[in-house]
């Protein structure tokens, strides 16, 4: 029985990733998507060489993005309240409007930004519950010629 299982190993990591790819359907937060990307990151040895390196630096530009965005959001908080203090050409309304120019473009930069994040996470999810679908059948032993009928 324990041969027709499998390596334990490789099927506790097939049970953590479907674990997690599960909790990401059920709550879309950003714990079940870090739980999501760990398991699939654990599935394989292979794939961390080939899907880590992309995908930390995939996400190392969206984290780089956010930033962005926070920075924006908080310098036209600080064009909205102070810049109307310092007579700027075109009066005070000019800077009232560009600081809110600034925070409402900010703003739907993070949430394009979180679509985004969302499709990665959800191609993530597809790719490991594809490479789940094609490292099954290795999992599962042929039958014997004796099983099978044939001698």
């Amino acid at each position: 029985m324990a041969a027709a299982l499998g390596d334990p190993g490789r099927l506790a990591r097939e049970l953590r990733l479907e674990a997690g790819l599960k909790r990401w359907e059920e709550a879309r937060n950003p714990s079940s998507a870090a739980a999501a990307v760990m398991a699939l990151v654990g599935l394989g040895a292979i794939d961390i060489l080939i899907l880590l390196p992309l995908l930390t630096g995939v996400v190392s530009a969206i984290a780089g993005l956010y930033v962005a965005v926070i920075a924006v959001f908080i310098s036209g908080g600080g064009v909205l309240v102070a810049g109307p203090f310092f007579d700027p050409p075109g009066g005070p309304l000019f800077p009232i409007l560009l600081g809110l120019g600034l925070m409402g473009a900010s703003v739907t930069g993070a949430a394009l930004l979180t679509i985004i994040t969302i499709w990665l996470v959800n191609g993530l999810v597809w790719f490991g519950r594809l490479h789940y679908r094609l490292i099954k059948p290795a999992i599962l032993p042929e039958p014997s010629y004796s099983e099978r009928g044939l001698s």
